[in-house]
């Protein structure tokens, strides 16, 4: 049992190092050239290198190399497609908004950096925790379990594609500018990104949990949750509702919208986290809708 533990501390260790190396040296070089661009690129990069090299580690785990492989695949799958669409993002409009301030000051822009090695660690604690397991041999199998959590991961990873794509065709149609989406999968949730992301770190929990040798090894079920507690409270969805009350506030028709679509989970229509416009604008939206009607 000690070389269980000091296998696994050895792993965590090597990601640890590997994610904020990867940090400390582009977040640098971000600093020097003023730039954001790579951030999220960064991010997800380093997910995919922590992934394969946890999954590669050459311990003694008598866990199935497939199982640590599609783990880690389902890391990469979903790194490589948020990568590569907030990259086409960014590089497509030509700045990062949420780092318009950071870039003026090198200490917040290098905190923003460390965030991100703190986001990427908290996520991959679970799976590493796969990769070290001394599972018995009744257990070192695919487990029905596992199958479960990745068939979770695999729905919120495309709902989130979905989402994800949906909402870019519908900025990319000029007469949509300066208008909000209500199609599609936004007209069950406000933020169904959000929701896929959420539901795809609690799925890769599920599929690890099977495997895990020791029992403080389940308190990472703490990690999907911070990252929930993250988008609900912190730099998600607060963010972006905030925007969207500063540009549509006094828009009756944005005010239906809010008070008919739940915050994040599909059709669930209660437990708002930020502000929401004047329940007396939806006086006014059904009068025009009335006289829409009318006319």
């Amino acid at each position: 049992e000690y070389k269980s533990y000091l296998r696994m501390l050895n792993l965590f260790l090597l990601i640890f190092i590997i994610d904020f190396g990867l940090q400390i040296v582009f977040g640098t070089i971000s600093i020097i050239f003023r730039t954001e661009k790579f951030y999220d690129f960064i991010g997800s990069a380093t997910f995919i290198t922590c992934a394969l090299t946890g999954a590669l580690y050459t311990t003694q785990s008598q866990l199935d190399l497939g199982i640590r492989i599609i783990q880690a695949l389902c890391i990469c799958l979903w790194a490589g497609k948020l990568g590569s669409f907030l990259l086409y993002r960014v590089i497509k409009s030509g700045k990062d908004s949420r780092f318009d301030d950071a870039k003026k000051n090198p200490l917040k822009l290098f905190v923003y950096w460390m965030l991100q090695g703190c986001w990427v660690y908290l996520n991959m604690a679970p799976t590493v925790c796969l990769f070290t397991s001394d599972s018995k041999d009744d257990i070192k199998d695919v487990n029905v379990v596992t199958i479960i959590g990745w068939i979770v991961f695999l729905f919120g990873l495309v709902f989130e594609t979905v989402a994800d794509y949906q909402k870019t065709v519908f900025r990319n149609n000029p007469s949509n500018k300066g208008r909000f989406i209500t199609s599609g999968l936004w007209s069950i949730s406000r933020h169904p990104n959000y929701f896929g992301e959420i539901v795809l770190w609690y799925g890769l929990f599920i599929s690890a949990a099977p495997y895990f040798t020791s029992n403080w090894a389940y308190f990472t079920i703490l990690c999907p949750t911070a990252t929930a507690a993250q988008i609900c409270f912190l730099s998600g969805i607060p963010l972006l509702e905030k925007s969207g009350m500063a540009k549509w506030g006094n828009d009756p028709d944005y005010a239906a919208y809010v008070h008919s679509t739940g915050v994040l989970v599909p059709w669930l229509v209660c437990c708002e986290c930020t502000p929401v416009p004047s329940k007396d604008l939806l006086v006014t939206s059904e009068n025009g809708s009335s006289k829409q009607k009318q006319g």
